[in-house]
């Protein structure tokens, strides 16, 4: 009898092993709902916050790797195949993605081209303090509050032409997308009253446009380019401007090489804060955190405390 017990025990054990294993083996649904593809996160969230759940948002390159040199693979490229529109920043930014994207430009939306950018800033080129110039547009207009309210109110026109099934959703949401930016707009220029002739240096050039929407100058960049990591003359020069402008803080950025930056940071006795561009650091989920949490630590450096809680 305890024998027949047993052996029942051991048979329903594995039917229940076995249904476990069944049910966990099944395929996950497939994701039916059309998929946009943005070339970098920062446009994901921004996306993603006018569409809503109705549609799929992806960025193809990884917010911890840097857009100037990043390479896609094939299947990055099958990904952009898959999506029913794409999005890119333009201005260079992508520069090993360029060709794919514009091989299907049936379905893509440059982002510079539609708010005008060339257009609105065709006779300034931007110079680093050597002389050194990202281009004749600097292609990081995804950081600058004003370009994005006007992108976010142009984009809505071209999503609901997209995806008119969702008019109703991108409406809403980019009404309340765009009173967020303006808010923080009001509120970052309200800090910035405060400040008598702020003075940075950064990274890399992402801030350019930032600063130029809130009157802060940019002193010096520590990468002359993408990538390419300063020689001892420059660093000779970036110390100048360091001690010119009583410079307290050298920010560095995750997707790029820290080196030269420390050595920044030991021969003046600097602090290092973080900027970061594309949200790789911070982890944020809505454009306007990443603004905000760059402008927190552009505060810290400039009023020389510690404001964050």
């Amino acid at each position: 009898m305890k024998r027949r017990k047993v052996s029942s025990c051991l048979l329903l054990a594995g039917v229940l092993l076995l249904l476990i294993i069944s049910s966990g083996c099944k395929a996950k649904p497939k994701d039916e709902r059309p998929l946009i593809i943005t070339s970098i996160y920062p446009y994901e969230m921004l996306l993603q916050e006018m569409v809503g759940d109705g549609v799929r948002v992806q960025s193809l390159i990884p917010a911890s790797a840097s857009p100037h040199t990043w390479s896609p693979k094939a299947k990055d490229i099958k990904k952009l195949d898959e999506a029913k529109l794409l999005i890119m920043n333009g201005l260079g930014l992508e520069e090993q993605l360029t060709d794919a994207f514009k091989q299907r430009s049936d379905k893509l939306i440059d982002l510079s081209a539609l708010i005008g950018v060339q257009q609105a800033e065709a006779t300034e080129k931007h110079q680093h303090a050597e002389g050194h110039h990202h281009g004749d547009i600097n292609p990081h207009i995804w950081l600058s509050p004003q370009y994005l309210i006007r992108m976010a109110m142009m984009l809505a026109d071209q999503l609901q032409s997209h995806f008119p099934e969702q008019t109703a959703a991108i409406n809403q949401n980019t009404m309340t997308l765009v009173n967020n930016l303006s808010s923080m707009h009001q509120q970052i220029s309200k800090d910035r009253a405060t400040m008598d002739n702020p003075v940075i240096i950064t990274y890399h050039d992402s801030f350019h446009h930032f600063a130029k929407d809130y009157d802060i100058k940019v002193a010096a960049t520590v990468q002359p380019s993408p990538g390419k990591e300063p020689t001892s003359k420059e660093l000779a020069a970036l110390g100048k401007i360091i001690k010119a402008n009583n410079i307290t803080t050298i920010f560095v950025e995750p997707q790029m090489d820290k080196r030269s930056a420390k050595v920044l940071a030991d021969e003046f006795t600097l602090d290092i804060l973080t900027l970061d561009p594309l949200g790789h650091e911070f982890k944020v989920k809505r454009i306007t955190d990443l603004i905000w949490t760059n402008w927190q630590n552009i505060k810290i450096a400039l009023l020389g405390v510690d404001i964050l809680p």
